[in-house]
């Protein structure tokens, strides 16, 4: 895997970031212009080998052109809690955890996301913080729930907002209203209907009129083979930004706010 030398040239490395994105599935990156925000590289590889050897023979297969801005990496695994700043407390991080999640624990570690007043409690499994910061020793590492839950209030929506972040086999649900994060949570799906089913029931949970919301998707483009049928099932229109860094490679965009 080689940058592209027409799309990309070592000599302006310092205008931009390298943002990457691991998961069980696959490995992408993308080579942002700060100024632009906008992608002027990206490549993804689905059905990685997702080990410690694995992904350390295709980390050795990069071939970065020159040092970059700033580097980042979101990943880790699909635990995480959120908790009130006033309630955290860093020798107690593990006892919070346990509230929601059975042991054994791989590697927890925490954000605090000051401006909604909480701290992020998640798993970062050491060997992914190894191999990357080995690879990469400016790399920010960011748990990918920190990167969507950033992101959420990147533009304040005035009405209800919710978003979804699909990736393969599971997807992030957000909602939110004004400054206020109203619910958060990730789930599993095997097919178009459990998403339907978890988004209606989370709604109606929280008695909020379909009608009254703003639905945005991310982790898909707008060309989305599904969305007509998604559609069906929902009375306001979905919206799925033209531009792929804010929809398709939303993971990977949004990792600048957290850098």
């Amino acid at each position: 895997m080689e940058l592209e030398p027409v799309s990309f040239g070592k000599e302006n490395a310092y205008q931009h970031a390298l943002c990457m994105d691991l998961t069980p599935d696959k490995f992408q990156y993308s080579v942002v212009n700060l100024a632009q925000k906008k992608a002027v590289f990206f490549s993804e590889i689905e059905g990685v080998d997702f080990s410690k050897n694995g992904i350390g023979d295709l980390l050795k297969q990069l071939n970065l052109p020159a040092d970059f801005a700033s580097y980042s990496l979101s990943s880790g695994s699909n635990r995480n809690t959120l908790i009130p700043v006033p309630l955290f407390s860093h020798d107690k991080s593990t006892e919070i955890f346990k509230l929601n999640y059975p042991e054994p624990m791989d590697n927890l570690d925490y954000s605090r996301l000051a401006e909604l007043g909480i701290v992020n409690i998640y798993e970062f499994p050491l060997w992914i913080k190894s191999l990357f910061v080995s690879a990469f020793p400016r790399i920010k590492l960011l748990h990918r729930s920190t990167v969507l839950l950033k992101a959420a209030f990147d533009q304040q929506a005035f009405s209800h907002k919710l978003q979804l972040h699909l990736d393969q086999s599971q997807f992030y649900l957000l909602i939110t209203r004004r400054s206020d994060l109203l619910y958060f949570n990730r789930f599993d799906y095997k097919s178009l209907s459990d998403i339907v089913y978890y988004v209606l029931y989370v709604l109606e949970q929280k008695e909020i009129e379909q009608d009254k919301i703003e639905l945005h998707l991310s982790g898909v483009n707008s060309k989305w083979s599904e969305l007509k049928t998604f559609q069906e099932f929902f009375k306001t229109t979905i919206r799925i930004h033209e531009q792929n860094e804010l929809s398709k490679d939303y993971m990977l965009t949004k990792q600048l706010l957290c850098v």
